[in-house]
């Protein structure tokens, strides 16, 4: 695939591509959240299950200390 091929190709796909309207957008930026906060929980939720196995120590800043 030469330069000059790359080009027209990428001249059409500009000539075709539209902007998403905005209902496309709000949609778009749920589903990023949604996964998001799905990625987020599975990563808590895993650090809860290493802390509570003793696989993974709390940072000192996060420790109360005992008397």
């Amino acid at each position: 695939m030469g330069i000059g091929n790359f080009l027209q190709s990428a001249r059409r796909l500009f000539h075709v591509a539209q902007k998403p309207d905005w209902q496309e957008t709000k949609l778009n930026i749920k589903i990023i959240l949604i996964g998001v906060a799905i990625v987020g929980g599975i990563g808590f939720v895993l650090r809860i299950l290493f802390w509570v196995v003793g696989l993974y120590q709390l940072p000192s800043s996060q420790v109360t200390p005992t008397r």
